[in-house]
């Protein structure tokens, strides 16, 4: 074909949505260790967030799972016993796809798990534990394990492998359903912080819930927060796009990809997001072209195999799944945008295949605006003794004054996500439950005199305005028990 002449429609396809077997490969291997991060932060948890005398028994459960479809093994059980044992188990299958062992076998167990997991807890979850669960969903139907993994080493892998590129529908829905993300978010940041004044970056970085260190110093420059307000949005925007032109595709796919990693590198280094920046920067993995590895001398031909028996990802049966899949999500992710316009085109009724395969997704991320108003939980606890303590700071004096770092008080991500959530009236139900599991743990190591005899669970709410004015904290009293183990209840 001359070089002057258009390639033909399934030809630019192929050549756009192509994906390299070692970008696969490091991208199963960035899956394993995330997913190896967050199911060790919940077998540490698991008593905690899965237990019926942890902060959500089964009994509270009940609205804040979205909807009856979402079904979950971990429900099973009185006790923590068999959600660590599930954790285990998970834990195990997290490994194996890390190293690539039996990977699509493991890749399905360990996405299966992660959606049973998730159903149990919700009000413990982040945008990075969405991102995480469909990533792994695509990754089911691709040949993780094509390149630098056991299977390769004892010639398991089944699948098919061309010029060391791999094409089918589920690697277009892998590579869209990265884009979906960054432009339903985008789409959703309406406020006038982030398309206007660019004073989102200023407003995320005031957030003493998020915040860290490094992102205090970066507050003290406006100007800089203002011109990585406009980066960060128009970078949602227009990278997606710019990782599809197919006029050099793969330089312009590396800057694309470089741009997305330092943004969120940023994310992490400035706020406390849990595994969320690293999910992000896995999910743009794939789109690393052939060129950059050839680049860095990776070369796959001495550990790729290609198996014969392993067609059933080119079968026209999975193939019309993943179409249909991806349709699904895209038409779910324009309702998420424009509700009014789009149900009529994609009706509520079909929501159950999103929440049975766990499809369902939401990127408002700092959208439409970042939050204005932020605050910090104290747990006041009456011992019988008189005295009063804080139980989620180790049981010392009750104070009121600001914490240094309120990001740093949370004992990992997940309960900073659950305590950020508290002070939300839709969770209303759930401080009960929160305030006796601590006062239970207190208890069960304190002697007679130490015991609680009543606690509040109180928020101290802090505006945050802008060029840094200070306002003065307000207590809110969000739940009251005059017996350590009571139900008297003071709600917003």
């Amino acid at each position: 074909m001359p070089a002057s002449q258009s390639p033909s429609a399934p030809s630019l396809i192929q050549r756009l949505a192509s994906i390299d077997v070692r970008s696969l490969a490091a991208f199963r291997i960035g899956l394993g260790l995330v997913l190896i991060w967050d199911l060790a932060t919940s077998l540490s948890n698991a008593e905690a967030f899965y237990g019926e005398s942890g902060v959500l028994p089964l009994s509270v459960l009940g609205p804040y799972r979205e909807s009856p479809w979402m079904f979950s093994l971990h429900d099973f059980g009185g006790s923590w016993g068999l959600p660590v044992a599930l954790i285990v188990l998970q834990l195990a299958a997290a490994f194996c796809l890390l190293i690539g062992y039996r990977t699509q076998l493991f890749a399905i167990v360990s996405w299966a798990l992660l959606c049973s997991l998730q159903a149990r807890n919700p009000i413990v979850l982040h945008g990075g534990d969405t991102a995480l669960r469909l990533l792994l969903f695509w990754g089911m139907f691709l040949p993780l394990g094509a390149c630098w993994s056991v299977d390769v080493a004892k010639r398991r892998v089944q699948h098919w492998v061309s010029g060391h590129s791999v094409f089918n529908l589920a690697g277009v829905g892998l590579l869209f359903q990265t884009a979906l993300i960054y432009w339903s978010t985008a789409v959703l940041k309406s406020g006038n912080e982030w398309t206007r004044d660019g004073t989102a970056v200023y407003f995320a970085l005031s957030v003493d819930q998020f915040v860290r260190q490094p992102g205090l110093i970066l507050l003290q420059f406006p100007e800089l927060c203002r011109g990585l307000t406009f980066y960060a949005w128009w970078l949602e925007i227009l990278g997606p796009f710019l990782a599809f032109v197919p006029w050099k595709t793969a330089q312009i796919r590396i800057l694309v990809v470089a741009a997305f990693w330092t943004l969120h590198a940023g994310f992490g280094i400035c706020l406390r997001l849990g595994p969320f920046p690293f999910v992000m920067m896995v999910a743009w993995v794939p789109f690393l072209p052939s060129l950059f590895w050839d680049r860095l001398r990776l070369f796959p031909s001495d550990s790729v195999w290609t198996g014969k028996s392993g067609r059933w990802m080119t079968h026209f049966i999975t193939q019309t799944f993943a179409l249909f899949s991806l349709v699904y999500v895209t038409f779910w992710n324009l309702r998420t945008t424009d509700y009014e316009r789009m149900v009529g085109l994609f009706p509520t009724w079909l929501n159950p295949f999103g929440y049975v395969l766990r499809l369902d997704q939401y990127w408002a991320l700092f959208a439409p605006k970042p939050l204005t108003d932020d605050g910090w939980l104290v747990l006041e606890a009456t011992l019988a003794d008189g005295s009063k303590v804080d139980l989620l700071r180790n049981g010392r004096t009750v104070s009121y004054d600001k914490p240094p770092l309120i990001s740093a008080d949370y004992p990992d991500y997940k309960w900073q996500k659950l305590e950020i959530n508290l002070y939300l009236a839709q969770f209303q139900s759930a401080r009960l439950p929160f305030g006796n599991f601590w006062v239970r743990k207190w208890n069960e190591s304190k002697g007679p005199d130490q015991q609680v005899t009543s606690w509040a669970l109180n928020y101290m709410k802090e505006q945050t305005l802008l060029h840094h004015y200070a306002v003065q904290p307000q207590l809110i009293e969000l739940w009251r028990s005059s017996a350590a183990l009571g139900t008297e209840a003071k709600k917003l």
